[in-house]
């Protein structure tokens, strides 16, 4: 749905403008005409308010208006998003790489159409769920926010001895020789080490091959891709990565996963920059370089203590996450329900 008394749109600079448009309506659609993914092709928007705002569809979308009358403002959005749509949509797409669809398409689509009463109850139901989804969204958004300060603030004000990280971590190389793991982990940036399987990466691999990986233990952290950006990654979890990764154990100065924040702030990204080479997205660390650099850190008392405060929005989070997923699951659930 696009509200504009909520959203936002980009705006046409002059010379843009396409030849031939008409201006939206309340009520009109916007298809998506293509699409690498068949779940795209034909991804619908609804606009529902435009305060009076001259609106055109872009480039690749198929514009559409109900001139029959036949229809409410704010159920054709929902409509159009059902999985009975979508599942019309997959067969009829054409390509292989790009899946594509015109206007002719839509003859060999078909929706339930209601009393307009009906309609406007399942808009309004589905409009609220839209709007919790939205709250929840930048619920989760705020406590990030908020935790990140926390933890540039935390560790800027840090009192204790001066280590080099050299001093507190051994980098490892241990391999998978005996096939010992099968468990594969690769790195977010987001969540640390979770498992490959979790990640939708199209990378192909023998798993005949994974004696060549490196074992991973949890406590450790782990350097990958992009680490001048701050790649390094916590592991909580037992198993075998990239050997293109480097392995980092922490001794015993270090509490379980005391740096694991840290390794995100801006304050510590900031400080790679004296020990990364290369240009531009190119750039990688100098491992070597970088564990002479040097770090306070407190004694274990209070590293725990910061573990647990952090820990605590952690949990929040998560908890606020999975309630989002719940919402969305509700929706699509209703998606798939309401709409035949």
């Amino acid at each position: 749905m696009i509200d504009l008394s909520k959203d936002k749109l980009p705006n046409i600079t002059n010379g843009n403008t396409p030849k031939n448009y008409k201006l939206c309506q309340e009520g009109d659609i916007a298809f998506a005409d293509a699409s690498e993914d068949t779940n795209e092709v034909a991804k619908a928007v609804e606009f529902y308010k435009l305060k009076g705002k001259d609106v055109i569809c872009g480039l690749h979308t198929i514009h559409g208006r109900d001139n029959q009358q036949k229809t409410v403002v704010g159920y054709k959005g929902y409509a159009f998003s059902s999985t009975a749509f979508h599942h019309q949509i997959r067969r009829i797409a054409q390509g292989t790489k790009i899946y594509s669809i015109n206007s002719k398409n839509f003859s060999e689509c078909y929706i339930g159409i209601p009393s307009k009463e009906e309609q406007k109850k399942i808009a309004t139901l589905l409009r609220l769920i839209d709007e919790r989804i939205a709250t929840q969204s930048k619920i989760i958004e705020d406590l990030k926010k908020l935790k990140c300060a926390i933890i540039d603030k935390v560790y800027s004000e840090i009192q204790g001895k001066e280590y080099s990280y050299g001093q507190l971590f051994d980098v490892v190389n241990e391999r998978n020789k005996q096939m010992e793991y099968s468990n594969i982990l690769s790195a977010s940036q987001e969540k640390g080490m979770v498992n490959r399987d979790d990640l939708n990466l199209d990378i192909q691999f023998e798993r005949s091959n994974i004696n060549t990986y490196k074992i991973v233990k949890k406590g450790d952290y782990v350097i990958h891709l992009r680490s001048f950006q701050g790649g390094f990654a916590f592991s909580d979890k037992l198993g075998v990565c990239s050997p293109a990764y480097t392995i980092l154990r922490p001794n015993s100065l270090l509490e379980y996963g005391y740096l694991s924040n840290y390794f995100t702030s801006q304050r510590f990204i900031k400080s790679l920059v004296l020990v990364t080479y290369g240009i531009r997205d190119g750039r990688s660390i100098n491992v070597d370089e970088w564990l002479r650099m040097k770090i306070t850190i407190p004694p274990k008392e209070h590293q725990q203590y910061i573990v647990k405060v952090i820990g605590t929005f952690e949990r929040k989070i998560e908890d606020e996450e999975a309630y989002a997923a719940q919402l969305s699951i509700q929706k699509q659930y209703l998606l798939r329900q309401m709409f035949v």
